[in-house]
């Protein structure tokens, strides 16, 4: 059988795969969108066993025009602040299988952004970086006109060569 026959019969093999199905169970990204905000107590219960919650813990993200729609309000909660010792799914995410994740979970994953409460203040930072500046910046002015080195004696030769008087080359 000739390659291009092979090829040939693997795209017809792939389109036929492709149609058998009646309907695949994700096909676009509007499978993945979140449906319309909850206006009535029986969407907000639907809503909540969509995204297996109790409709009591079940809050929606403000509607606020960003399009989240009934999407679960989970609170502020980065990977990095879950247990370490916790028997996870995705040990990597902490997280188990099921469980809805956050709206911006690609941007506070444990290697990347932290929410958790940080234990300076910035004010703190910018002071202390402000203050080794200045402490550096007036140690180099004051200190500019001290000589700081290791200090070497000149080269010895095994005759006085250096005042010209023998010479190390013939011609």
């Amino acid at each position: 059988m000739s390659r291009l026959a092979l090829v040939r019969s693997s795209i017809l093999y792939n389109q036929v795969r492709s149609f058998s199905y009646s309907r695949p169970a994700l096909v676009f990204a509007r499978d993945f969108k979140p449906g319309e905000y909850p206006k009535t107590e029986a969407e907000r219960r639907a809503a909540a066993k969509k995204y297996g919650l109790r409709p009591e813990d079940y809050e929606p993200l403000p509607d606020n025009g960003l399009g989240f729609g009934d999407y679960p309000n989970l609170g502020r909660i980065s990977t990095d602040m879950k247990s370490d010792w916790g028997d996870y799914d995705d040990p990597y995410l902490k997280r188990n299988f099921g469980e809805p994740i956050h709206v911006v979970q690609d941007q506070i994953t444990a290697d990347k952004v932290s929410l958790a409460k940080t234990r300076v203040s910035f004010s703190q930072i910018v002071f202390w970086f402000l203050f080794g500046s200045f402490v550096f910046i007036g140690l180099n002015y004051l200190l500019w006109d001290k000589k700081c080195f290791i200090p070497i004696a000149p080269k010895q030769y095994p005759r006085n060569a250096l005042n010209g008087e023998e010479k190390h080359y013939k011609f």
